[in-house]
């Protein structure tokens, strides 16, 4: 199948094939290859009838694929993953003088990680453009598996078809409001980062991140360790909201320490070490596994600590 696929079908063609199957429209698929519907339809219907089958179920809509038309695109994501790959290693010989690179990212990472790699990663590599996609945790998971991105700058994920390399490293800690009677009790004073007992904010309210986010979980099994289940205010979607929040005096949160350095407002915000819990999160560079890197991917891997 694959050989007779290959033969039939050129790369153009495979992510024609491919774009029908995502967007599951003739006419959404047009629009995102910049063709008309017309020249989309006439390209299927040459291709299936070289192929002699139909690829896609015409009889309802959405489309779907039939099993050859899945079979196509299975076929057809891998033979795009080696082409890029051969492209890549072409590159690399070429001493990366141009190319493409596109990069998963959280919005954190994306925030307060990429600023700090790409000036020189461009003054290295001036002809590699850069491409980003900013994304949940679980939608960059499926990104890296559907190898729609080179790869991710994430946090781990318990997936066997992913490798993980460690870029750095941020410590979790508990934010405050500035004049919380809390830290007028342990004498806080600006710029300093005395411990706390995390058992002393039991009865406080806090500001947690929505479900599914790593932080969060992190704190829960931080509350659950201490003998408490935090009252959880408010949501959010986000840390920067999270410490805006806390500024205005509205609860407490679990804060990453990359926050106290580029955060509006950290004069109205008191930060804490969690006292005997050493928290924090590892941020890596993720990928699929023995999927082809170019070499200066490792410009990525050159941040040990973002602050």
């Amino acid at each position: 199948m694959d050989n007779e696929v290959s033969k039939a079908v050129n790369v153009k063609e495979i992510q024609y094939i491919i774009a029908i199957s995502e967007e599951q429209s003739l006419t959404q698929a047009a629009k995102k290859l910049f063709l008309s519907q017309s020249t989309l339809s006439h390209s299927l219907n040459r291709i299936e009838e070289e192929l002699g089958t139909l690829l896609f179920d015409r009889s309802t809509l959405p489309l779907k694929l039939t099993a050859a038309g899945e079979a196509v695109v299975e076929t057809g994501r891998r033979m795009l993953a080696l082409n890029k790959e051969l492209y890549q290693q072409i590159q690399d010989i070429a001493e990366c003088r141009r190319g493409s690179l596109t990069v998963g990212m959280t919005h954190l990472a994306e925030r307060y990680y990429l600023p700090l790699v790409l000036p020189s990663f461009r003054r290295q590599y001036p002809g590699i453009q850069i491409n980003t996609a900013v994304a949940s945790l679980a939608e960059l998971e499926q990104l890296l598996l559907k190898n729609k991105v080179d790869f991710a700058v994430i946090l781990p994920l318990d997936n066997p078809l992913l490798e993980f390399k460690p870029i750095f490293t941020m410590d979790i800690w508990l934010a405050l409001p500035i004049d919380h009677p809390l830290c007028q009790q342990h004498g806080y004073q600006s710029g300093t980062l005395p411990e706390i007992d995390l058992q002393e904010l039991a009865a406080e309210e806090f500001i947690m991140l929505q479900p599914g986010r790593k932080l969060r979980e992190t704190a829960f099994s931080a509350c659950r360790q201490a003998g408490f289940s935090p009252k959880v205010v408010l949501e959010v979607s986000n840390l920067d909201t999270a410490h805006a929040l806390v500024a205005e005096g509205y609860g407490v949160t679990f804060m990453l320490d990359v926050i106290r350095s580029y955060a509006p407002k950290t004069h109205r915000v008191a930060y804490f070490r969690i006292k005997s819990m050493n928290l924090y999160q590892t941020f890596c560079l993720g990928f699929l596994k023995n999927k082809y890197l170019p070499k200066f991917v490792d410009s990525f891997l050159h941040v040990q600590k973002v602050l």
